[in-house]
């Protein structure tokens, strides 16, 4: 049976006060707790879930730890919570956050919730590796370049569209519904493309599944931030995008054997798979208790949130949790406008922090590798273009795997650093290989391979995951929604943009077609250094001061910023 994450700590605390105690029914001992246990840790519990955003984000997981040890030591400090017996009890809280558990309804979520992500990554890389099968064989004539580009890059596309409509269609409708629709709506769109005869039929195909895409990002780390503990946020934020990865990676892997004609049409629909199964899994699953509170269903929200706990979770913590999405409900009835970001100095500049690094990410040319990689390598006269497609999928998988260690050890700066100047030495050595094999006749092949596995590597390090998790943590719960949903527009167009010209630029350029990359990625180091903060482990305030006293106002211009503050029960949240 499922142990609750928190009972242990909380049984500790007990322990730790000398309380009286009673077996239960298999004779475990369990402490008869009194109404002011609980209100000890009451507050300091209730600071803890407001601070963490409710986003199931790669690389969070750190920070999860560093905030539940600040509040921790810092009720102590203030009395929260008692010193008397509780020496301690700079330890409890995180131990009582770490131990939560997973459940097996929780668990049939994520999987669930995980299709979506799998067919996410292998919608993205599905026409790499069968291009030329499907460009001969699409129409009646071979499709040109600019019309395989709009193929290929309308996916961005319908992704803006999807993650501009997502937010209010989950709000009206609710997580649950919201996937099973999109499962149901991927799935026609998947089968379409599979038999689709022209161009057009392909793109509108292509932008139909990009829609469902754009919203999958919305949805799915919204869903598992609200339906997981907050020790598991950053986890399964890190599960998500494994998912991505491995679906990339999948698609890469089956385009050899069904990348000729006509099984190119069963490469397409294998996605199809995917999206039955999240409908199938999605009719049990669970809808969101922050969903169910933020409609005042407050208590099936508390059925469903025993559910995902477990039988064995406190009754009082989960009191504690309910309050909490109480409490965020009426700070995010704030919740500010994008011209309110663009407006306010103290929010304008972390969010052209979020943005310029999100078109780094995209402007950096990844997706550039995803989408025509296969090309990519033919063109470079690699001996098994085939070959350098599957190991940069099976590269980008290792390299997330490794990126999860590396974010809980080091901190974003450091990481976003080594990952953007990495890039720019990695796109170099590209570039001057291809340049001496081309104007020497030397073949170089494993070394152009060596430069793009190098670039895909430092890219899953620092500019892939960092840029979300540094937005998140740019802002509180007032602005975060709108700042994420911006940035995430921002995103799909700067995507939408290397989809459509990287055909032209590579026939344009030839050798020197990385070059244009490797200069955004010095940019972005150069931008890194001056202007991204620090956030790994720090509260917003810390976060807000540090970036302005980057800034280094002169005497002639001095920078000031509002004070942004959000009062919850007397108590100022930011």
């Amino acid at each position: 049976m499922h142990t609750s994450a928190s009972q242990p700590a909380l049984n500790t605390l007990g322990v730790r006060r000398g309380m009286r105690g009673h077996r239960d029914a298999k004779g475990s001992m369990r402490p008869v707790r009194s109404e002011n246990d609980i209100k000890e840790i009451r507050n300091p519990m209730k600071n803890i879930l407001r601070r963490i955003p409710f986003y199931a984000i790669h690389g969070m997981s750190a920070n999860v730890r560093a905030i539940s040890r600040t509040v921790s030591r810092d009720s102590l400090a203030s009395g929260d919570i008692s010193e008397a017996g509780t020496h301690e009890t700079d330890l409890l809280l995180p131990e009582v956050i770490a131990q939560q558990g997973c459940t097996p309804i929780l668990a049939a979520a994520v999987l669930s919730s995980l299709m979506g992500a799998i067919n996410f990554g292998y919608n993205t890389s599905v026409l790499n590796t069968p291009e030329f099968a499907i460009r001969t064989n699409l129409d009646d004539s071979y499709v040109d370049d600019f019309s395989w580009a709009m193929i290929v890059s309308i996916f961005c596309m319908g992704g803006l569209i999807g993650s501009s409509l997502a937010p209010p269609i989950l709000d009206t409708i609710g997580r649950k519904k919201f996937m099973l629709y999109s499962g149901i709506f991927l799935t026609i769109c998947l089968l379409f493309e599979a038999c689709s005869m022209s161009v057009m039929m392909m793109v509108i195909a292509r932008f139909g599944i990009g829609i469902n895409c754009g919203g999958s990002t919305v949805a799915v780390p919204l869903y598992l931030g609200e339906i997981a503990p907050i020790s598991l946020r950053g986890s399964l934020g890190t599960l998500n995008q494994f998912a991505m990865v491995v679906g990339i990676l999948l698609a890469n892997v089956l385009g050899k054997p069904l990348g000729t004609d006509p099984e190119w049409r069963y490469l397409l629909g294998i996605g199809a798979i995917f999206s039955t199964l999240q409908v199938v899994l999605g009719v049990c699953v669970v809808e969101s208790p922050r969903w169910l509170v933020i409609n005042g269903q407050v208590q099936e929200a508390e059925k469903i949130l025993r559910q995902l706990r477990g039988s064995g979770e406190d009754s009082k913590f989960l009191e504690i949790e309910l309050e909490s999405m109480l409490d965020l409900v009426e700070e995010e009835k704030q919740e500010v406008s994008v011209s309110s970001l663009v407006r306010k100095p103290a929010l304008r500049f972390p969010f052209l922090v979020g943005v310029s690094l999100q078109l780094f990410q995209q402007w950096s040319g990844i997706n550039a590798v995803f989408y025509y990689s296969t090309g990519f390598f033919e063109n470079a006269q690699f001996a098994d273009p085939y070959l350098g497609t599957v190991l940069a999928g099976a590269v980008n998988v290792l390299a997330t795997g490794f990126a999860v260690e590396l974010m809980d050890r080091a901190g974003r700066k450091p990481l976003l650093l080594l990952s953007c100047l990495g890039m720019t030495i990695s796109s170099c050595l590209l570039t001057a290989s291809l340049i001496v094999s081309s104007y020497f006749n030397v073949e170089l092949g494993y070394i152009e391979v060596m430069g793009v596995l190098s670039y895909v590597a430092f890219f899953e390090f620092g500019l892939g995951p960092i840029p979300w998790a540094i937005t998140a943590e740019l802002f509180g719960p007032v602005e975060r929604a709108t700042a994420m949903g911006a940035c995430s527009a921002v995103n799909w167009i700067g995507n939408f943009i290397v989809g459509l010209t990287f055909p032209t630029m590579n026939g344009a350029l030839g050798s020197y077609t990385f070059l244009p990359f490797a200069a955004v990625t010095l940019v972005a180091t150069l931008f890194s250094v001056y202007y991204v903060p620090e956030t790994k482990g720090k509260t917003l305030a810390e976060i807000r001061e540090s970036m302005f006293n980057q800034m280094k106002p002169t005497k002639d211009s001095p920078i000031t910023y509002e004070a942004v503050s959000v009062t919850v029960d007397g108590e100022d949240v930011f």
